[in-house]
């Protein structure tokens, strides 16, 4: 049984259609049908049902699911622990870190440590999921956790500090005799199921209508600059519109998460893994003022 074979079972399984899978294992659609029509061929047995919603496991799939999973954990294992004693600096390293604005401060410094270690390649894996640094899904993961929450135990990590968020809105939408008056504007939220969650508790107009819908931090950030409304975001993300966007007067800074850079503890001796490490780490520690607005002062409404 081939293990390239199983890795296409256990992407069907966990992704449910073919084009799902063939994007999560960095293949074509054609490749994924292949491989699972060939694996059924040799064990002579249906594993999945092909169904107008996706692929479904039959008795006969969820009866190999967990011999398939053992398999993966075995082999991930052992790369990880030959990663992890490996103190060349070269080879590749997943990163993946949240899909937001405000992110772009690390990429000059990723692009320096490329051209310092010409035998590293990065990939970057931009994602709010938590990818599995277990089974390899990515070596390295920027992760926002809430607040007093600890990484899990097989994570090892460094705490890369508190991430605040506000209120905040253009400057020209203010009024000018007025200005923490925001009756005359409304809300863009984040997604229509978010629209009376509790990021409005965290504001003082939890009653202001909520207008517009945004998907993500970054075109979130876009929509405020261009004056569709207020929004209540990460702090950092507005960074390089502070000239133009500014805290509400009187809004409260919110320490929404705690932001920490993660790799699995079998990796934590890897020499490029804990070069990199330490290289985002000091990152973070010299932008700590604009992901926590609370280090610049009170009393500042620019964004």
């Amino acid at each position: 049984m081939d293990w390239n074979d199983l890795k296409v079972l256990l992407a069907l399984a966990r992704q449910g259609s073919a084009r799902a899978a063939a994007k999560y294992l960095g293949v074509s659609n054609s490749t994924v049908t292949r491989r699972l029509d060939e694996l059924e061929n040799a064990l002579q047995t249906r594993l999945f049902d092909r169904t107008p919603d996706g692929y479904r496991l039959t008795g006969a799939g969820e009866a190999l699911l967990p011999m398939a999973e053992h398999v993966e954990e075995l082999v991930a294992g052992a790369e990880r622990r030959v990663t992890g004693e490996d103190q060349h600096l070269e080879g590749t390293i997943r990163i993946t870190m949240p899909d937001v604005g405000g992110m772009g401060f690390m990429m000059q410094r990723l692009a320096d440590f490329a051209q310092q270690y010409p035998g590293i390649e990065l990939e970057f894996l931009p994602s709010f999921d938590t990818l599995d640094l277990s089974r390899r899904e990515a070596d390295i993961a920027i992760r926002g956790l809430p607040v007093g929450v600890r990484p899990p135990e097989q994570l090892v990590g460094r705490y890369l500090g508190a991430v605040t968020a506000s209120t905040y809105v253009h400057r020209d939408l203010l009024k000018a005799d007025a200005p923490e008056d925001l009756s005359h504007l409304t809300w863009i939220g984040k997604r229509l199921e978010d629209h009376r969650r509790e990021w409005l508790q965290h504001t003082r107009f939890p009653d202001l209508p909520v207008r517009h819908a945004v998907e993500d931090v970054a075109t979130l950030a876009q929509a405020v600059h261009a004056r569709m409304g207020v929004a209540y975001m990460p702090c950092y993300a507005l960074h390089e519109m502070r000239d133009v966007v500014v805290r509400v007067p009187g809004s409260r800074i919110v320490h929404s998460l705690d932001m920490w850079v993660l790799t699995h503890r079998d990796l934590r001796l890897s020499a490029r893994m804990r070069v990199l490490r330490e290289i985002i780490a000091d990152e973070f520690d010299r932008i700590r003022p604009t992901m926590d607005s609370r280090e610049r002062g009170s009393g500042n409404d620019i964004a």
